[in-house]
C-alpha cells in the first residue's frame, strides 16, 4: 500500500523541511530504509538551528543513524579484512609431512604477525584429526588427502582450503636387513609389515601390475609402524610398507630402500618415476569447517598468509626451518632432513592435488572406507587461497 508520507519525501520541494509527524509515520508504518535516508538528507542542504527542531525529531534521526551504522558495520569490517576470531586452535599432525608449515609459523611468530593467537593441538596421526573434525570439536586441521576423503565420503561439512606438500616421496617400501631380491616377483611368498588403513599397500599393488607378479601371494602383517620397524629389523618379516621416519629408521638398522611413491631403487640406484607412473599420489592439506569458510573467511586467510610465509622459509632457508621442526615435531634432525628432502612443499591447489584425491578415493572405495567416490570438486574450497594469490590455484573444477 502506497504511503503518502513516502511520496512527499520522494517528491519534496528543494529546501522543504518535513515536520516530526512525517518521520514518526515512517517508523510506525514500517516503510523502506531508503525513504528514511531521504528524510535525513534533504535535496538542498539547509541549516536549521537545533532550537527550532523538536526533541523527538532529533532522537529519531539519531536512532536511525545508529541503526544504519550497526547494519553496515559487519559488512564493512569484512570488506576491510577484519579478523573475525583472533584466538583459534589448529589440530595438526606432529610430522614433517602434515605439520611443517604450522610448526614453523608457530615457532617464529608468523601467526602473531597476522594478528592471530594460535594454540596448536598436536596429534599423533591424521586419524586423530578425523575424529576431532568429524565430532565438530575442531574447525581447522591438517591431514592427508585420504583424511579429507574420509570426511567427504561421510558428507561432513569440511573442505580443504590449501595443500601443504606432495608427500608421495615419503611413502615407500624397505627390505629387511639381509633380504635381497633378484626381481620384484620374488616378493611372492614373503611377509611384509604394514599398518591397516594406510595407502602404502597401493605401492605393492602397482609393483605387481608393473612387474607381473601376484600381490595376493604376499602376506601382509598388520602392526603399528614402530612395531613394523622392529619386526623387520629382526627378520620376523621381510620388509616394511610404511612412511617416514619409519622407513629411515629401518634403513639405519641395515634395511634397503626398495621403492618410494616417486622413486625406484630396485636397480640399486635412485630412478625417479615419470609423473604419470608414480606408485602413489598423495598430498597433505589444510582442512576447515564449512562454517568457518563461510563466516570467518578473514581468519582463515590470515592463517593462510602465515603458512605461506612459513612455506617460503621452508623453501628458501631450510637450515633455519629445520631448527623449528626439530624443536616442535620432536624428531631427530637426521630423520627430519631425509623427510623434508623428499617432500615438495607448496600451498598451491594444482592438478597434482586433484590426482591425489582421485587416487586415494579409488583406494578408499576399494577397501569400503567410503560408500561412494569422492571427487576434487566435492572437497576442495579454493576461493580463499585464490583471493590471496590467484596464481596459487591452477586446478580447474570439471563441474
Amino acid at each position: 500500500m502506497e504511503c503518502p508520507r513516502l511520496r512527499q519525501l520522494a517528491n519534496g520541494r528543494a529546501g522543504e523541511y518535513l515536520p516530526k509527524s512525517a518521520l514518526v509515520s515512517l517508523f510506525v508504518e514500517g516503510q523502506a530504509r531508503g525513504a528514511l535516508a531521504r528524510a535525513l538528507l534533504p535535496r538542498t542542504t539547509r541549516f536549521i538551528p537545533p532550537s527550532q527542531e523538536d526533541v523527538v525529531t532529533i532522537a529519531i534521526r539519531l536512532f536511525a543513524l545508529i541503526l544504519l551504522a550497526l547494519t553496515l558495520a559487519p559488512g564493512l569490517a569484512r570488506a576491510q579484512g577484519a579478523i573475525e576470531q583472533k584466538e583459534i586452535e589448529i589440530a595438526a599432525v606432529r610430522d614433517p609431512q602434515l605439520g611443517s608449515q604450522v610448526a614453523i609459523a608457530d615457532a617464529f611468530g608468523y601467526f602473531k604477525e597476522v594478528g592471530l593467537t594460535v594454540n596448536v593441538r598436536w596429534q599423533q596421526s591424521a586419524a586423530d584429526v578425523i575424529t576431532l573434525m568429524a565430532g565438530g570439536s575442531q574447525n581447522l586441521g591438517t591431514g592427508g588427502t585420504f583424511t579429507q576423503i574420509v570426511l567427504g565420503g561421510q558428507k561432513l561439512p569440511v573442505h580443504s582450503i590449501c595443500a601443504l606438500a606432495d608427500i608421495a616421496g615419503t611413502q615407500g617400501f624397505v627390505l629387511s636387513p639381509g633380504v635381497k631380491l633378484g626381481h620384484p616377483r620374488e616378493l611372492e611368498g614373503k611377509k611384509l609389515a604394514f599398518t591397516q588403513g594406510n595407502s602404502q599397500v597401493l605401492i605393492l599393488a602397482k609393483l605387481a601390475k608393473i612387474y607381473g607378479f601376484d600381490a595376493s601371494k604376499v602376506t601382509l602383517v598388520n602392526m603399528q609402524p614402530s612395531e613394523g620397524v622392529v619386526a623387520a629389523s629382526k627378520g620376523d618379516v621381510q620388509g616394511l610398507l610404511g612412511w617416514q621416519p619409519n622407513l629411515f629408521r629401518l634403513v639405519k638398522m641395515g634395511g634397503t630402500m626398495y621403492v618410494t611413491g616417486t622413486t625406484s631403487f630396485i636397480g640399486g640406484k635412485p630412478e625417479p618415476y615419470a609423473a604419470t607412473d608414480k606408485l602413489q599420489f598423495n598430498h597433505s592439506v589444510l582442512m576447515a569447517s564449512d562454517a568457518w569458510i563461510k563466516d570467518k573467511p578473514n581468519t582463515l586467510k590470515a592463517v593462510l598468509r602465515a603458512l605461506l610465509k612459513a612455506n617460503d622459509l621452508m623453501v628458501k632457508d631450510r637450515p633455519k626451518a629445520l631448527e623449528a621442526l626439530v624443536s616442535q615435531l620432536r624428531i631427530d634432525r637426521d630423520a627430519i632432513e631425509v623427510m623434508t628432502d623428499q617432500n615438495k612443499y607448496s600451498l598451491a591447489l594444482t592438478d597434482d592435488v586433484a590426482n591425489s584425491i582421485r587416487f586415494q578415493s579409488d583406494w578408499a572405495l576399494g577397501i569400503n572406507r567410503i560408500q561412494g567416490p569422492v571427487a576434487p570438486e566435492d572437497i576442495l574450497a579454493p576461493k580463499l587461497l585464490a583471493e590471496i594469490d590467484p596464481k596459487l590455484v591452477t586446478w580447474k573444477p570439471r563441474r
